[in-house]
């Protein structure tokens, strides 16, 4: 099944500069030619103006919130999950952003992880990690490992056919910070003034209400609760304010909408649900990194179109995406900003317009994309092989990280002469590592060996030359899949 959205890298400079975040300002004049209104819904991919499903949206003008409240952009982070509403130039792709908002999916303290599914769970809602997302810096490791039950998290992501939460975006909160879930209204009771959001039983029998045009939630509202109270007994959350979320044919009107997510709901190809919201498809749907047949449920897609009378999207495009199973780091051996690659490990990567684009060194520079990195920088690299078997990976996120000696390399197991193996043809040795299969289950070298083929390995280690002496290894068949 096809999770990919592998643009293809014809590496026009135009689209490169793109593609590595932008340059911190645009050439748009105030009123360009060929625009036309956008409500574009997607993960923050970089910075410089602000981009979006591999546009940039210029903000030099535009109001932007954050979970309700007016903020600075650079209070904004790559990965966490963007609504905007402006005009886009069908010319150039390029855009202006009137209104950036930008809404965790759920905050508050951690009270159980499971490290084996790589699933936490917060305010009752299941959160979901992989390969597609980013940390905090100050989470370390920059995985489910480096957080622990009684953590206040900050979660960005999309939802799944489930339910639960797929995080784009992780960062430590503070405990004193409101709590916060976003969800769809079930089980309402008006009497007693409570409803469920999944697992999460809401009272807001003293919350201030807004948006609701009957004055009160309905059962399948959209709605942002905050509060500060969290019974976990009861998992009873005491809402101080409940906001209604305004569908996309009351934001959006008559506009063209871009909108990323998840399939929710799949009946055909021609009837299903991308974040929770109708779309369908026709003969003229454009189809890009796979076909029809590949629709199904938790399918990451992004969908372009037009809403039709009866508020679904109309597809003109459907895009696969996917969040890549490679992960690469080291220092970089080589870059060239204008083709868009870089070399780490001996491995070429290159950037497209979907990078994902963080600075967490020293540095902290939020404009950062690939002109800001030079030989002998340490990066952290997320990606997938294209094409595929040729040692070569396209980046999905792309980090620049504190320096370190330690390296690390996941992807596909290749079998070589004992006590050797190869991923991405950079060879492992194996003769000194602690060898596990998961989180927990020890592995001699030789059960590894026999083990290993035909999954994803992810080994740490030093370079020594060409070689990786590894000092951990773990069977991780880690896909960068949604569900």
């Amino acid at each position: 099944m096809f999770r990919i959205r592998g643009f293809l890298v014809a590496a026009a400079i135009g689209v490169l500069a793109v593609a590595c975040g932008g340059s911190g300002s645009s050439n748009m004049s105030s009123s360009p030619t060929g625009m036309s209104g956008v409500m574009a819904s997607g993960t923050i991919t970089g910075f410089g103006s602000i981009f979006v499903n591999g546009t940039e949206f210029q903000t030099t003008n535009a109001i932007i919130r954050k979970n309700g409240q007016t903020v600075a952009q650079s209070q904004l982070a790559v990965g966490e999950v963007a609504r905007i509403k402006g005009q886009k130039d069908g010319a150039n792709g390029q855009g202006t952003a009137e209104e950036v908002d930008v809404d965790d999916a759920v905050a508050g303290p951690i009270s159980a992880i499971d490290t084996t599914n790589n699933v936490v769970t917060v305010l009752a809602q299941m959160v979901k990690i992989n390969a597609g997302t980013s940390f905090s810096k100050d989470i370390q490791p920059a995985d489910i490992t480096g957080l622990k039950v009684g953590d206040t998290i900050r979660v960005d992501g999309f939802t799944d056919s489930s339910g639960d939460i797929v995080a784009t975006r992780i960062e430590l909160g503070s405990s004193s910070s409101p709590l916060q879930v976003m969800g769809t209204v079930m089980n309402l009771n008006s009497m007693s003034h409570t409803f469920m959001i999944n697992a999460l039983n809401v009272d807001y029998s003293s919350a201030n209400l807004s948006g609701f045009s009957s004055g009160a939630p309905s059962n399948g509202d959209v709605v942002e609760v905050q509060g500060m109270t969290f019974d976990i007994t009861s998992t009873t959350l005491m809402a101080q304010s409940v906001a209604r979320k305004m569908t996309d044919q009351e934001e959006a009107g008559g506009d063209d909408m871009e909108r990323e997510g998840l399939i929710t709901r799949f009946a055909s190809a021609t009837d299903f649900d991308v974040a929770g919201k109708p779309v369908t498809t026709t003969s003229s749907t454009v189809y890009r990194n796979g076909t029809a047949a590949d629709l199904a449920l938790n399918v990451k897609v992004e969908v372009e179109g037009m809403l039709n009378s009866s508020s679904v999207l109309l597809a003109s495009t459907v895009s696969f995406e996917h969040n890549g199973a490679i992960e690469l780091e080291a220092q970089a051996s080589a870059v060239d900003a204008t083709t868009g690659t870089v070399t780490l490990l001996g491995v070429q990567v290159t950037v497209n317009s979907m990078t994902r684009f963080e600075d967490e060194s020293s540095a902290q520079v939020q404009s950062f994309n690939l002109t800001n990195v030079s030989v002998g920088d340490t990066l952290r690299v997320r990606g997938y092989q294209s094409p595929a078997g040729s040692n070569m990976v396209t980046a999905t996120q792309l980090e620049r990280v504190a320096p370190t000696t330690t390296v690390i390399v996941e992807g596909p197991f290749v079998a070589a002469t004992s006590p050797d193996f190869t991923i991405l043809g950079i060879t492992i040795d194996a003769s000194s590592a602690t060898i596990s299969a998961g989180w927990d289950m020890t592995l001699t070298l030789a059960q590894f060996l026999t083990q290993a083929v035909g999954q994803g390995v992810k080994a740490e280690g030093t370079l020594s030359g060409s070689v990786v002496t590894a000092s951990t290894i773990r069977i991780d068949n880690e896909s960068g899949d949604e569900d």
